[in-house]
């Protein structure tokens, strides 16, 4: 007799093991597991920009940061950080997560940018406004991604360890969306659109995790973009905010 057990949904590179096993026969969804205690409850906090909320359009004959003429077009959520890159939009979600983490600068925080360079960006800002931190503990804030290497699995192994203060904030793309298990995460921050409702449900599960003896009852969820609340309406989702 053998039992599968996943805690990954169905997607395409897994589906063997779906086809070896069948369909589940029994399902524990996330919402049971927040009902019975078994893993935290979270808060939603919805946050837009005035770009996000209005679109943004260069101005005629406007030349991005390369000296490269903007096509002429409405942008909006979808398209910062792919067809064009907004320094100020970025500037404005650090200066947020760091207002947001005011008197609570250690809380361990995973933020999920649209790419790699993005996710440096990120990475630089938070750290301009938290200098007074970074001065001090020049890791406060990394950026884990594949262009890390072994420099990145060690950031992330000193953010696994509870009884570690730095890196205290992970800017990140798709890298950490899976397979981390950092138990003391308060904080996580969607600074992408996110499309899938596998991917969605694997990054929220970043949070899920108690920790009561570290005084980790629930997590925050920070939605710049909609992706949280727009999955949450969604019948496939399980779960809604709990707090």
């Amino acid at each position: 007799v053998q039992i599968g057990m996943t805690a990954t949904p169905l997607r395409d590179d897994n589906v063997d093991t779906y086809r070896y096993f069948g369909n589940p026969i029994c399902e524990y969804t996330l919402k049971n597991g927040i009902s019975d205690g078994f893993l935290a409850p979270y808060r939603v906090y919805r946050v837009v920009t005035s770009i996000d909320a209005t679109g943004w359009r260069p101005e005629d004959g406007q030349a991005d940061r390369y000296g490269n003429l903007i096509p002429d077009a409405e942008y909006g959520t979808a398209d910062f950080e792919k067809k064009i890159v907004l320094l100020q939009r970025t500037k404005r979600m650090a200066a947020y997560i760091s207002e947001f983490m005011r008197g609570k600068e250690y809380d361990k925080t995973i933020v999920f940018c649209v790419d790699q360079p993005h996710a440096d960006e990120m990475r630089r800002q938070i750290a301009n406004e938290k200098y007074e931190i970074v001065k001090d503990h020049p890791d406060y804030v990394c950026r884990v991604t594949s262009d890390e290497g072994d420099i990145g699995k060690e950031h992330l192994s000193k953010f696994q360890d509870i009884e570690t203060l730095v890196p205290t904030i992970l800017t990140t793309s798709r890298l950490l969306s899976t397979g981390v298990d950092a138990p003391t995460v308060k904080n996580v921050v969607l600074a992408r659109t996110v499309e899938s409702m596998c991917e969605f449900k694997q990054i929220i599960g970043r949070g899920t995790r108690l920790r009561t003896d570290y005084g980790k009852y629930f997590f925050n969820i920070i939605d710049f973009t909609g992706s949280a609340t727009s999955k949450f309406a969604d019948p496939a989702f399980d779960g809604c905010p709990a707090i």
